[in-house]
């Protein structure tokens, strides 16, 4: 695994149902979402616990922006690349996919730019981005307070992203969503770096739950906020 840092620990949330997602004649699987929504969280999590994917072995190439020589990338059971930025990288991606079982990516890409593999491999897709319901449980865990016309708010204005959220609460702590994120568009604006400028952190999923049912809270608290 080509990693530079480890994040702290993250109290995984299948908000996508991966869990329970038949992968085993998954070719290419493409997660797209803002950043800071848990793509890489997602990636790890079928690395390390889908059924599909455990116990096998499997390459992580961090590559945000980049097209490395793929010749060394082969007969895996599955390759993991973060992240694709440009479309300029889909033929590295269609060279994985000849070369071994399955490619899981984490993509900025709109869905659309993966039609066309779609000819030659079987497709799953997943959002990110779109589940307000994943913030509120964050929230919950956190113990910020907030309505469900805040979260609604927050995930139109930035999507449901974990690191936008982190980012309000923690500029103002001790308020609830709904007056952090009045401050937030009062007094702020938040920017990001574009991913190829991202240093390269592998997630880390804590010990624990983590395959609670999508509208469940768990009862222990998360120790840190997802990572893209």
């Amino acid at each position: 695994m080509n990693t530079t840092a480890q994040g702290l620990p993250i109290l995984f949330d299948d908000f996508l149902g991966l869990g329970g997602t038949d992968l085993r004649q998954a070719q290419l699987i493409v997660l797209t979402g803002v950043s800071g929504s848990g793509k890489s969280t997602a990636l790890k999590f079928l690395c390390d616990q889908h059924p599909a994917f455990s116990d096998e072995p499997h390459q992580w190439i961090w590559a945000p922006g980049k097209n490395p020589d793929p010749a060394p990338f082969r007969d895996k059971r599955l390759v993991v690349v973060d992240e694709v930025c440009h479309p300029r990288q889909l033929p590295f991606i269609a060279r994985l996919l000849k070369q071994n079982q399955a490619v899981a990516v984490a993509s900025h890409l709109r869905p659309a730019w993966f039609l066309p593999l779609r000819l030659a491999w079987r497709i799953h897709h997943f959002r990110t981005d779109r589940d307000p319901a994943k913030i509120s449980r964050y929230l919950c865990r956190l113990g910020v307070p907030h309505t469900a016309g805040a979260v609604a708010e927050f995930c139109r204005l930035y999507g449901s992203s974990y690191l936008d959220l982190d980012c309000i609460l923690e500029r103002y702590p001790g308020k609830s969503l709904d007056q952090a994120l009045h401050l937030t568009l009062k007094l702020d604006r938040l920017t990001h770096l574009r991913a190829e400028k991202w240093p390269p952190v592998m997630p880390v999923i804590q010990a624990g739950p983590a395959e609670e049912e999508p509208g469940e809270l768990p009862q222990n608290l998360a120790t840190a906020g997802e990572q893209e």
